[in-house]
């Protein structure tokens, strides 16, 4: 359901939305956090704002808010209800600083190549 927008890139459906969040989110990759939510519901419908900030972590998967920058944004959504049961019909994200969030996005992609390739005996 839905679609996602972010940094002039649309993405719909789920399989659109999970084929580009996963390679950079596979273990975890940032603690994302939403907060200031102001919902509106009219009938099947409801529009929201909120704003959110993002940590990367670091491979063995310690918050770095540091290295590199902590990302600051907002969010626009739009529900619509179907069959009782509320949906994202899109959501666009907005950032503070597009530099900050590519250079957070670079550091997720490094970080999940290399934890994607770790051999299984690291972990016994």
């Amino acid at each position: 359901h839905g679609s996602y927008s972010f940094l002039g890139k649309t993405f719909d459906g789920t399989g659109e939305i999970v084929k580009w969040i996963v390679p950079t989110s596979v273990r975890g990759g940032t603690r994302h956090i939403n907060f200031n939510h102001c919902v509106v519901v009219e009938g099947d419908r409801a529009t929201s704002r909120s704003d959110y900030t993002t940590v990367a972590r670091d491979v063995a998967g310690s918050l770095k808010v540091d290295n590199p920058e902590t990302v600051w944004g907002s969010y626009e959504d739009e529900f619509h209800k179907i069959d009782g049961k509320w949906w994202f019909k899109t959501r666009l994200a907005h950032v503070d600083d597009e530099a900050a969030v590519n250079r957070v996005w670079d550091f997720m992609r490094k970080n999940a190549a290399v934890f994607l390739a770790r051999s299984e005996e690291l972990y016994k």
